[in-house]
């Protein structure tokens, strides 16, 4: 554990953060599907982003009441969009899709691919680990 920090502090802030980069990251997408018209990958994206958001409150408070089950819950949607996210990228970014034209952009999102991946598997692990602190405090 990084500096001894609370794994329920963790979670709590995993989910600010989640509600944080979400909004920003669904506003940017709806400009997208504005300025460029109804592109599936970008609906997708944003109906993903919406789903993290909601799952986000049920991690705080799950994470405030120690509640496991709403744990597991952000797990599994964190997982399952977060990899749904990182698939619309990859699906966007590739050079095949004239989207975006400077191989610069392509650069740069294939590094926020690979981060994106570090931060889903991360926001999975201190969920995951606070639900297994709560369930041996509940065998003790």
């Amino acid at each position: 554990m990084c500096c001894n920090a609370s794994r329920q502090n963790c979670c709590i802030v995993i989910g600010f953060l989640a509600i944080i980069v979400g909004s920003a990251d669904l506003g940017y997408r709806t400009h997208l599907i504005v300025t460029y018209g109804g592109n599936r990958w970008l609906l997708v994206s944003a109906i993903g982003w919406l789903v993290i958001i909601m799952a986000a409150v049920l991690l705080i408070v799950g994470a405030i009441k120690k509640i496991p089950t709403l744990l597991v819950i952000w797990i599994i949607v964190v997982l399952t969009c977060g990899v749904i996210q990182i698939l619309v990228r990859i699906v966007l970014f590739t050079p095949g899709k004239k989207m975006y034209s400077q191989d610069a952009y392509h650069i740069v999102a294939g590094a926020l691919i690979i981060i994106l991946i570090l931060l889903v598997f991360s926001a999975a692990y201190y969920p995951y680990a606070y639900k297994r602190e709560l369930e041996e405090d509940e065998y003790e």
